[in-house]
């Protein structure tokens, strides 16, 4: 087997040169290949209180699916195993999956102390008879390929630069959840999902997003934000409002993917105010998430199949 070693926050084009890479490496040689990767990942646990994740386990297996990796190997990742030296920790690889080669970001370290480098790795491996590929960054307009630009692209509201980085829209998922159902009151019924704590997720605001539901693709209205139009609620919420899809989808799993920010959010003077907003907002999505099928399709095809 290949594998492609890494943490994989997500898989956005850099990665996905290491898994054409290992894909290719195991056509020559008869052999399989994977995404040898951590259940965990490493910076969650070494810096838990400021690192979140790009997307959550269950989304990373989809993406997964979805880009046509044929098998993901998952290292449980602790404080024990971060504690390993790098000749400690390719000894577990190797006693645990049947490697024979593997292909590595330049950036990747491994070992206690990240003191495990290409280098190191490049020996390690040659004692034990197993290829090595490393493959350097990829840049873009002269900015490296990376899960931080990416994160960074998310954080500051940019889909469509979080979307470029990625080769698809960044998503966010979670079972639909009973909510107080105000927005079917104001005309516009909404299916509510749960936030991660552990994933980031972009700032308050609306937003034009993708999903899958009542047999296909289909626009949504997004708000992310605490509703401070009307008292008392200011937890944040994700509240999509499904443009042509009138079916009640509670206890059902959602995923979305946001392909443009509309605006900030707004604190109206009332109800009426607000229904008139979301009247222009569900407008400007709808054309806005036609657009994105338009040119999307291929990328909206390969997901369709992995849900």
């Amino acid at each position: 087997m290949i594998y492609a070693l890494g943490a994989f926050d997500g898989f956005h084009l850099g990665h996905r040169r290491l898994l054409a890479r290992a894909a290719e490496k195991a056509a020559k040689a008869g052999t399989g290949w994977g995404v040898l990767t951590f259940d965990g990942h490493p910076r969650m646990l070494l810096n838990r209180d400021k690192f979140k994740l790009l997307f959550t386990a269950q989304e990373r297996d989809g993406i997964a699916a979805a880009l046509g990796v044929p098998r993901m190997e998952k290292i449980r990742f602790t404080r024990d195993f971060a504690a390993l030296s790098p000749r400690d920790f390719i000894d577990f690889i190797g006693g645990e999956y049947p490697v024979d080669g593997l292909v590595i970001g330049e950036n990747f370290r491994f070992g206690k102390a990240r003191a495990g480098t290409p280098e190191v790795l490049a020996e390690l491996c040659a004692s034990r008879g197993w290829t090595l590929d490393v493959i350097p960054p990829f840049r873009m307009r002269d900015k490296m390929v990376s899960s931080t630009e990416t994160r960074g692209a998310v954080m500051a509201g940019e889909m469509e630069r979080a979307a470029e980085l990625l080769g698809y829209p960044f998503m966010i998922s979670g079972m639909v959840e009973r909510g107080d159902r105000r927005g079917r009151t104001l005309g516009f019924p909404t299916a509510n999902i749960g936030t991660f704590e552990g994933k980031i997720y972009p700032p308050e605001g609306v937003y034009c997003a993708l999903t899958f539901a009542c047999g296909q693709w289909r626009s949504a209205a997004l708000n992310i934000g605490s509703n401070p139009t009307f008292e008392g609620e200011r937890k944040t919420r994700c509240e999509a409002h499904i443009i042509g899809c009138d079916e009640e989808l509670y206890d059902s799993p959602l995923l979305l993917f946001l392909v443009k920010k509309i605006r900030g959010e707004i604190k109206f003077s009332g109800a009426e105010q607000l229904v008139e907003q979301i009247k222009t907002d569900v407008s400007t999505c709808a054309s806005a998430g036609k657009e994105y099928m338009a040119r999307g399709k291929g990328t909206l095809e390969k997901f369709t199949a992995a849900l």
